[in-house]
């Protein structure tokens, strides 16, 4: 009796594995995270690999089939790595500035949806009596810039529905906030590098939801129990508050490091970590982070005054 081949395809594997070292590369700041997309172009070559490894294993069987396409899926997963880790400098062809007066504005909050985006928020004093400021330098869709004066909501966004567009889709973003108000800021995007600088800003809440990102937060004195979240895949967060400032941390996932206020923590599930008077103090921020993989940092660096 001749014995049974079961066909067992690597590619799905390889796919899995692609997307981790990519991912990790971005999440360790080898390659900046919004390059993540530059996968998005490579979809094609899954179909090509999908008719290789078919020509192979009709034409090998058993072992030398499997070794066969072992080595085509192997060199497709390399070259793609080396096609995003290599890729060239984001290109951006169009730019547009927005600003508006703040007006009678008592408390204002931001909204950003994008694709793979880098992300400036900064809180200025030298804006007068604007509002804000946003620099977007861009490729692809128009971005939209819209502010609704009676609720004091500045949305910006950038949409793209067209899958195959989607590689060539860019988006930086630079907005200045002005302090003299308190914000709410809420973060929608794929592939980011996001950093917030809101040291003088009165900040009500900050929610990020991303997929793969490098965030970087630096806040003032918190007031009232101020909440902060970050939902994504592969995650590095650092978190930077005044000194005596309260914290309260909790970090669920997969692979999990969280290090806060000199103590380490490693681990699968969730990690907590409060500072010592958090539960007492009527101020701090309660930061919550889940994702797949989570680096995370909180600190008491932010510089005083």
């Amino acid at each position: 009796m001749r014995p049974t081949y079961h066909y067992r395809s690597f590619l799905w594997p390889a796919l899995l594995i692609l997307i981790g070292v990519i991912a990790l590369l971005a999440n360790t700041g080898q390659i900046p995270a919004e390059r993540l997309y530059n996968l998005v172009i490579l979809w094609p070559l899954i179909l090509v690999v999908i008719g290789l490894e078919l020509i192979v294993r009709r034409s090998l069987h058993g072992v030398a089939g499997d070794v066969a396409a072992a080595l085509i899926i192997l060199l497709a997963v390399a070259g793609a790595t080396a096609y995003v880790a290599a890729s060239p400098t984001t290109h951006f062809s169009q730019t547009l500035d927005s600003a508006a007066e703040l007006g009678s504005i008592s408390a204002a909050s931001l909204e950003i949806d994008a694709g793979a985006a880098q992300i400036t928020v900064v809180g200025s004093s030298d804006l007068g009596t604007n509002l804000y400021h946003a620099h977007i330098d861009y490729s692809g869709p128009k971005p939209d810039v819209t502010l609704d004066r009676s609720t004091g909501a500045l949305v910006i966004t950038q949409r793209g529905n067209d899958f195959f567009a989607f590689g060539q889709q860019r988006f930086a973003l630079n907005v200045q906030l002005n302090p003299a108000v308190p914000w709410t800021i809420s973060q929608s995007t794929g592939a980011a590098t996001s950093t917030f600088n809101l040291a003088n800003v009165h900040v009500s809440s900050l929610s990020v939801n991303t997929g793969a990102s490098r965030n970087d937060i630096t806040l003032g004195p918190p007031s009232g129990k101020v909440p902060v979240q970050i939902n994504g895949g592969s995650l590095t967060v650092r978190v930077h508050r005044p000194s005596g400032a309260q914290v309260s941390v909790s970090v669920s996932g997969g692979a999990i490091s969280l290090a806060a206020d000199g103590h380490d923590y490693h681990g699968f599930g969730t990690l907590h970590f409060s500072s010592s008077s958090f539960d007492a103090s009527q101020d701090g921020y309660r930061v919550e982070v889940n994702g797949g993989a989570c680096n995370v940092t909180v600190d008491q660096s932010t510089p005083s005054g």
